[in-house]
């Protein structure tokens, strides 16, 4: 892989939000932040709301899957902060290479069917898939809201909320 610099991965279906441009980018003192979302790097207008959010101090790049499997191919020594829409979108990045030890879920919006992992978090058949997929590529898996936040380990809680429903 050619990326030479670290990746943070916070998944939250919010995308850019108060407490990203806050706290995350200052407690990981990052410059720059990829937006991974095959949703939201096609849809134009969501792009220029997104670069919108955004100080100009940060560089924000908004990228499919498989262009932030791309972009990772140049060499770069930022550290960057990759907001991931879905769970879903992290395992190809994952299994494309990309060093990615430990993921922070956040705002994952429930959806029928979902348990809650806590009040902020709740996944469903496919999000508990690629969790398991994350956890068999040996990727950490925290629920955050906050980086102050206790990590509390998402892998016990689905096996906990699975177990009780």
């Amino acid at each position: 892989m050619a990326g030479s610099g670290s990746i943070h991965v916070r998944v939250d279906d919010r995308l850019i939000h108060g407490q990203v441009v806050t706290t995350w980018v200052r407690s990981l003192g990052v410059k720059t932040i990829w937006v991974v979302s095959d949703r939201a790097a096609n849809e134009p207008i969501e792009i220029i709301l997104l670069k919108s959010s955004v100080p100009s101090h940060l560089t924000l790049q908004v990228y499919s899957v498989e262009e932030a499997i791309k972009a990772w191919q140049v060499p770069s020594p930022a550290t960057i902060l990759l907001l991931a829409e879905t769970v879903q979108d992290v395992v190809p990045l994952v299994e494309a290479g990309l060093p990615i030890e430990t993921i922070d879920l956040g705002g994952m919006r429930y959806h029928a069917g979902y348990v809650a992992l806590s009040k902020a978090v709740y996944v469903g058949a496919a999000e508990s898939a690629a969790l398991e997929a994350l956890r068999n590529h040996q990727v950490a898996a925290w629920i955050r809201v906050v980086p102050s936040d206790t990590k509390v380990d998402a892998y016990e809680r689905l096996k906990q909320r699975w177990q009780e429903s």
